[in-house]
């Protein structure tokens, strides 16, 4: 895999994780994912912000939009209080939005690391995948054909591209899309899970794709493969049952609660 900038913290991510899930279930262990997340953040932005100036401005808003909801006077005097009402509150958003940014740093490298940790997994040998080819420009899909495993045509639908049903390959062994010409396309299974194998974009250089990518003068422009999903959740609809919701959830609540434990304004 070539990884990018953000990709790198996983390295370490990963070697945590492992002595995890060999002991732990996957919605237990993304569950301590998710409370560091919000234990770092929350400590970034508490060590980082202007706490005490941040506590002594609280009051004074409260009490100049005090005045402004009882004020019952002349229009003129109203824009004196409007005036130091925006000016306070300016102030407590600029105290806060630089920590609140650097705060979300580590969060987005968990996050990037758990996508993919916690994300689609490889099917068992013999599973019927679902494989939608977009070709580049023009390029003709027509002969385009797998070998070394069987896969059949899906229908025509409103999805661009071309679609098999393909039975993923035991290990040892691998399937191979190609071109009328004999020009390979792409290799199953891949290095690495994910749900789409592309060309190398520019915000590869950010977020690498763990799957590799297609060769850059290839004719195909990007491959989906829709592959099982791990389910964090037993219950709920299907949108709860990813890592997406589980993570959020406890990621928001952790923070809400050190927010209330640590007293941060």
């Amino acid at each position: 895999m070539t990884r990018g900038i953000l990709d790198w913290p996983g390295v370490l991510f990963g070697w945590i994780n492992e002595p995890l899930i060999a002991i732990f279930p996957d919605p237990i262990v993304l569950a301590f994912w998710a409370l560091l997340s919000s234990w770092l953040t929350m400590w970034v932005y508490r060590r980082f912000s202007n706490q005490e100036e941040m506590a002594a401005l609280k009051p004074q808003v409260k009490a100049i939009q005090k005045e402004l909801s009882s004020y019952d006077g002349e229009f003129a005097g109203l824009m004196p209080l409007i005036r130091e009402n925006f000016r306070l509150s300016g102030r407590h958003i600029l105290l806060a939005l630089g920590p609140a940014l650097l705060a979300g740093v580590p969060v987005l490298f968990i996050l990037v690391w758990v996508s993919n940790a916690f994300g689609v997994t490889m099917p068992a040998a013999g599973a019927i995948v679902e494989v939608r080819a977009v070709a580049t420009g023009s390029a003709d899909m027509s002969g385009w054909q797998w070998q070394g495993a069987a896969a059949e045509n899906v229908s025509e639908s409103d999805e661009p591209g071309r679609a098999w049903r393909v039975s993923w390959p035991a290990p040892g062994s691998s399937a191979m899309l190609i071109t009328a010409h004999g020009e390979d396309i792409l290799e199953l299974p891949p290095e690495h899970p994910a749900p789409v194998v592309h060309k190398r974009q520019w915000w590869n250089a950010l977020i690498g794709n763990p799957a590799g990518y297609l060769p850059p003068q290839g004719p195909a422009e990007a491959i989906y493969l829709d592959l099982p999903k791990k389910q964090m959740l037993a219950f709920g609809p299907d949108w709860m049952r990813g890592w997406e919701f589980l993570y959020f959830v406890l990621l928001v609540a952790g923070s809400l609660g050190l927010k209330h434990f640590w007293r941060i304004h």
